[in-house]
């Protein structure tokens, strides 16, 4: 049986999902913190290279597939400077996100975590109004070039074609002239 309180939310999350605008792209990366066991890294950490962000949760089916297909494509994509980041946010994260990592990132890219709050902030999505998994591509100047949300594009996200979703993404990053940060000084 399905939750009154979970149809609510359903059908607020569409409605806020057809009826909003996303945001602005290219934009500046703001900083974010991930928390590691024993440890805290920062996207700036990774300027200069490509970065494939994915916010996830430990329990979501979907999450648990878009890990293993960016463990499948880190070792292929590292050598041409993209670094692949999993960050979870749902509360159960704190006891769950070291067997994720091990599980689904399988160690060969960094999985931390944050609340949901500042991962909607970070991708400018109110917090709790969206579907994971959620995804962003960040130039090595710190740009998000791209990025795709459960809510608003589930078929980035198609088993079948996800794997050729990415690819297509870092191809078209490759591909195109490195943008400066949005309001950065230009030098004379």
């Amino acid at each position: 049986m399905i939750r009154p309180a979970i149809l609510t939310f359903v059908a607020a999350a569409a409605l806020f999902a057809a009826d909003t605008p996303g945001p602005q792209i290219p934009r500046k990366a703001p900083e974010l913190t991930m928390r590691l066991p024993g440890k805290q890294i920062q996207l700036s950490q990774y300027k200069g290279y490509i970065c494939v962000l994915a916010v996830m949760s430990t329990t979501c089916p979907h999450c648990q597939k878009l890990a293993t297909v960016l463990s499948l494509l880190q070792p292929e994509y590292a050598p041409k400077g993209v670094q692949m980041l999993g960050l979870v946010v749902n509360p159960e994260a704190t006891t769950e996100m070291e067997n994720f990592a091990r599980t689904y990132a399988r160690g060969m890219f960094p999985v931390g975590m944050t609340t949901d709050a500042i991962a909607g902030e970070f991708l400018q999505h109110p917090p709790g109004m969206h579907y994971f998994p959620m995804i962003a591509f960040i130039d090595k100047n710190g740009v998000i070039r791209g990025e795709h949300l459960g809510a608003t594009d589930p078929t980035f996200f198609d088993e079948k074609t996800e794997s050729q979703n990415i690819r297509a993404e870092l191809e078209k990053i490759f591909k195109e002239p490195t943008l400066a940060a949005p309001g950065a000084a230009k030098k004379k």
